[in-house]
């Protein structure tokens, strides 16, 4: 029996049937495809802009929990807690470290909520600790009044080196001395001043939002950790920029179960149209089956039979579904740049690949094959004196 012709001429008989069940293997290989895509994208932001192009490897916060102290050094917030700006000299004089840069961290949003600007106090350690932190334009710092801006803020605000910026919220004018080349990260929408001028604007003299530690040898962290956390006080944390990033990824678990929510709801409407269509498919061709066992068709034959249409229906409507997994995934990412409260990286958080588009092909297919299964059954369990003499 020529059982792949058979199975595609039986799906040419109900055209429209066979369509709105690989619509419905297309929206599940689709949502699948989506998601998968946007949360291995996410999470490789993450990571690349909190762990690999930082230059940081450790970071000194009062708070005690990853989650919390992500929100202080990623996020911009004003923590209540606070790391003495005493321990910097500490840091400094711990052996394993090649350079420490306090810092404090605040956002401003704008009186009507339509903006919201990350300010972050430094001193010119910053330019030893992060790789990417570059004076593209202008130079350091002249004064306490001055900033330096960010790529992103400087095309957003049109500054150039000495216009002057002012900030409604603050109440305050800067001078502008420098612009950053792009880095594609949090730096490019950041606003940067001299850490004093930071701590007055938000009345934390001699305190900052964290402490961010550069190490001379990568593969002695546990070792450096270990001598630094014996020499603050036990009320401050030393928390790995990979503890940090995985902190930060907690922000997303609300985010990235809802996603996940809606692929088994696609995967639960897709089973039941599968089901049901094949079901049917085999109750209308009863005695057509009936036909085929007394012509010598055997139970393996009758099940490869069913099994075959419904493994070409899924197959075409996989393939649909991850071709317009590829067109909506980044469309995905920017509505989802949106809603995110946590924390919003600045490269892109779509990342889709060939192997996520492959693997939702063969979730959907594989889903769609043991669909069958139970209809398959029913087919091949068909006794032909029965139907024959009934009809």
């Amino acid at each position: 029996m020529k059982i792949l012709t058979l199975a595609f001429n039986n799906i040419r008989r109900t055209p429209m049937r066979a369509l709105l069940t690989a619509a419905s293997v297309l929206i599940a290989a689709a949502t699948l495809s989506v998601v998968l895509a946007l949360d291995r994208g996410y999470a490789r932001a993450v990571k690349r802009e909190l762990v690999d192009k930082t230059g940081v490897h450790l970071y000194i916060t009062k708070e005690n929990c990853p989650i919390e102290a992500a929100s202080v050094v990623a996020q911009g917030g004003l923590s209540p807690l606070y790391v003495e700006q005493s321990l910097v000299a500490v840091s400094e004089s711990t052996e394993g470290i090649a350079a420490v840069l306090p810092f404090q961290l605040f956002a401003e949003t704008t009186s009507d909520g339509t903006r919201t600007d990350i300010f972050m106090g430094v001193t010119d350690a910053i330019r030893r600790v992060r790789p990417d932190w570059v004076i593209e334009k202008g130079g350091w710092f002249e004064n306490e009044d001055s900033v330096i801006l960010g790529a992103q803020i400087a095309q957003i605000e049109l500054a150039k080196v000495g216009d002057r910026l002012y900030s409604e919220k603050l109440d305050k004018e800067f001078k502008v001395t420098g612009i950053l080349r792009k880095s594609y990260s949090q730096d490019d929408g950041m606003i940067f001043l001299p850490l004093a001028t930071a701590q007055r604007l938000v009345k934390r003299e001699g305190r900052l939002s964290a402490i961010a530690v550069k190490l001379t040898d990568v593969s002695r962290m546990q070792e450096v950790t270990t001598r630094l956390r014996g020499r603050i006080s036990q009320d401050y944390s030393v928390i790995g920029a990979k503890e940090l990033s995985e902190g930060v990824l907690g922000f997303f678990a609300a985010t990235r179960m809802i996603m996940f929510v809606m692929v088994g709801v696609a995967f639960g409407v897709s089973v039941f149209g599968i089901v049901n269509t094949m079901l049917m498919v085999v109750m209308e061709r009863r005695r057509e089956i009936a036909y085929l066992k007394c012509v010598g068709a055997r139970r393996a034959d009758v099940l490869r039979l069913i099994t075959m249409e419904t493994l070409l229906i899924c197959v075409v409507g996989g393939l649909g579904g991850i071709l317009a997994g590829m067109f909506i995934t980044p469309l995905a990412g920017s509505m989802l740049r949106g809603t995110l409260v946590g924390y919003v990286p600045a490269g892109s958080i779509a990342a889709p690949s060939a192997g996520v588009a492959l693997f939702s092909l063969l979730v959907a297919v594989g889903t769609g094959v043991l669909c069958a299964l139970y209809p398959a059954w029913k087919a091949a369990s068909i006794v032909p004196m029965e139907v024959l003499r009934n009809e």
